[in-house]
């Protein structure tokens, strides 16, 4: 026989964003400790954040990240209540396809970007006569 707990029933322990970001990272951890690489990387793209007492926020660049996180939460979410000792967490997730634009894909887009880092890139780039 299961007992099921009312979430009103559950603790409710104030925390700070430091110790939810710790248990996150231990998290991501376990996760690669089992094998879990993609899942973990994805919770690796965005620092989460803490909008009010018990809300996470995690800001995606686009809705596949969003999709894999809301489909594996409930574990997220029930490591983070019990570590934290907090029952009423819960999870925001959004989308901003701006934030796509600055993965780089392709030999080029890296190039670019390491040529906005480093200008002397193109310096290199030509002297070695090298292609991308």
């Amino acid at each position: 026989m299961e007992v099921v707990l009312e979430e009103e029933d559950q603790p409710h322990d104030e925390f700070k964003e430091e110790d939810m970001l710790k248990e996150w990272t231990n998290f991501i951890e376990n996760l690669e400790e089992k094998g879990l690489y993609n899942y973990a990387s994805i919770l690796r793209i965005d620092t989460p954040r803490l909008s009010d007492k018990n809300t996470i926020l995690l800001e995606f660049p686009n809705q596949t990240n969003k999709l894999e996180v809301e489909r594996s939460k409930n574990d997220l979410l029930i490591y983070l209540r019990k570590k934290l000792n907090n029952y009423s967490i819960n999870l925001e997730i959004t989308v901003n396809e701006d934030l796509e634009k600055q993965f780089v894909y392709t030999p080029r887009e890296k190039f670019e970007k390491m040529k906005e880092k480093n200008p002397n890139m193109s310096l290199l780039k030509k002297t070695f006569d090298l292609d991308i």
